[in-house]
């Protein structure tokens, strides 16, 4: 980790990204790309293929959650460096899409020592608003456990 206030530096913060885009096994799977990442802030993408369709021929609920999911664990690993696991996850259906491609912004609203929650909007190729979603995450303590 950087300093003692739990910062990364830009070296890790890409390593982070790496790390999500590589060996983050189901968001590889679904096809989930990390734009950017900061401290606190992550946008992740799908390009939207027909495994991500339902039965009525729009995206699956699922892939809206599984990207919410991805983009707000990220923001908060890019805050404090180390493992997080979701504790709540809260999504908001407001749209439908067919295809292009879905983008999920992230950003840490509020954080203590073990707890972060963050809110997140997933947008089409069109910037409508077609999913949000707060999340609880829970910080692993530091004793061996940074994720980068």
């Amino acid at each position: 980790m950087g300093d003692d206030t739990g910062t990364l530096s830009n070296e890790q913060l890409t390593r982070l990204a790496q790390y999500f885009d590589e060996r983050v096994t189901f968001s590889r799977h679904i096809g989930s790309k990390v734009e950017v990442v900061e401290p606190g802030k992550a946008v992740c993408h799908i390009d939207v293929e027909d495994i991500h369709l339902n039965g009525n021929g729009t995206l699956h609920g699922g892939v809206y959650a599984s990207l919410l999911d991805n983009a707000m664990g990220l923001s908060v690993a890019a805050l404090v460096g180390l493992r997080t696991a979701t504790i709540g996850l809260d999504v908001h259906f407001l749209g439908a899409v067919r295809e292009g491609r879905i983008a999920c912004s992230a950003e840490v609203v509020h954080r203590t020592r073990r707890i972060a929650t963050v809110e997140a909007e997933v947008r089409d190729g069109d910037q409508n608003l077609v999913a949000m979603g707060t999340g609880t995450f829970r910080i692993f303590e530091k004793h061996g456990n940074p994720i980068v």
